[in-house]
């Protein structure tokens, strides 16, 4: 079986968490407190990420489908393993029709959606059908390139004359009523999609270091998240943020330095393809497992297969343009926070009773 480390394991959730999220002013409805409803999601998710990682503690070395056939019997464990494939499904189609859309309108804005998306397909297909290991060594090859272009463009913003921190005063103008009205999309887009590595973590070597990564790499694409927003809103401010398409993007379009770092915008688009390409790979291949283990496979390689070859069906089938995804997405906001959030902390209380029940069961 693929066996990833702790550093790919890092650099999975890195790459996941931060995905194209940087090219978009997340939280931007509390305007120039963007970054505090950051900070405030962050910490709640320290709490879904102690309960996802305690399973690997609980259950060291089974995957997903073993825990619900233990929690729950094999007959009960299949709609839910469904209920989880469809979620993953569905997050696959977002990034998928998001990442094209974004890809035509900065990089090839004369070829179909439908071609990009089938060209992006074929790659995501044969990296996943060569299977766990493959996908985080890509990731690891293209891993530090992706940090190194986003610190260049923190950098450059921040030596660029529209750079100006005093667009981020006044701090909490509106009070805190405008934090609390996005932590919930915030905290749902990015941090609870790491509800995805539920399917992964039989996969890591280390067990025991599985907590500890964890943290750390939600930690660093937390600060990543924060200073994206921080120079979105200090070059851009508050107004244009909101209504821009593409922030970051816009941030890059306005960077003039001695007439030497201009057009910048190719670095915005390697971020994006990076970020996008993932972030729909890891979804896809979590449901491409899923739905495995509910007919009792063990290679996932057809369901890739099959539904690879339909994921652009589905995605311009599914969403009529870029804001018709975004409203799209905001309105399965209930749904997700049901599979992120709900569903695994009740599981792991159930976790925590059977595993109570047993030991008083042998003390008898």
């Amino acid at each position: 079986m693929d066996r990833i480390t702790n550093i790919q394991l890092f650099t999975l959730i890195v790459i996941f968490e931060v995905g194209s999220t940087t090219l978009f002013a997340i939280g931007i409805g509390a305007r120039q407190d963007a970054w505090i409803v950051i900070v405030v999601a962050y910490l709640l998710s320290l709490a879904l990420i102690w309960c996802y990682t305690q399973f690997p503690k609980m259950y060291p070395q089974k995957d997903f489908a073993f825990i619900l056939d233990d929690l729950f019997g094999k007959m009960l464990a299949r709609p839910l393993l469904f209920l989880f494939g469809l979620y993953f499904l569905h997050q696959a189609l977002h990034n998928f029709y998001e990442f094209g859309s974004l890809i035509k309108m900065t990089a090839l804005p004369f070829t179909p959606l439908a071609v990009i998306l089938y060209i992006f397909v074929f790659v995501i297909m044969y990296i996943l059908m060569l299977g766990m290991e493959v996908l985080v060594r890509s990731i690891e090859i293209v891993f530090l390139y992706f940090i190194i272009f986003l610190i260049l463009i923190f950098v450059l913003n921040f030596v660029a004359e529209e750079f100006d921190l005093i667009n981020l005063l006044p701090i909490l103008d509106k009070g805190f009523g405008s934090i609390l009205k996005e932590v919930p999309s915030v905290l749902g887009f990015p941090f609870g999609e790491v509800v995805v590595v539920l399917v992964f973590w039989h996969f890591v070597q280390q067990q025991k270091s599985i907590r500890k990564t964890t943290y750390i790499a939600v930690t660093f694409s937390t600060l990543i998240l924060i200073t994206s927003v921080i120079v979105m809103i200090s070059v851009l401010g508050p107004d244009l943020a909101t209504h821009m398409e593409i922030p970051l993007l816009e941030t890059l379009l306005s960077i003039h330095i001695g007439m030497i770092f201009t057009n910048l915008d190719s670095m915005g688009v390697f971020i994006m393809f990076v970020g996008g390409f993932y972030k729909t790979a890891i979804h896809f291949f979590a449901f491409s497992i899923v739905m495995t283990w509910m007919v009792g496979k063990r290679k996932p390689n057809w369901v890739i297969a099959i539904f690879g070859l339909l994921l652009p069906i589905l995605a311009l089938f599914q969403f009529e343009s870029l804001e018709h995804q975004r409203w799209k997405g905001m309105e399965a906001g209930v749904y997700n926070i049901v599979v992120y959030s709900l569903i695994p902390v009740f599981l792991l209380i159930l976790a925590f009773v059977k595993k109570w029940s047993e030991r008083k069961g042998k003390k008898k």
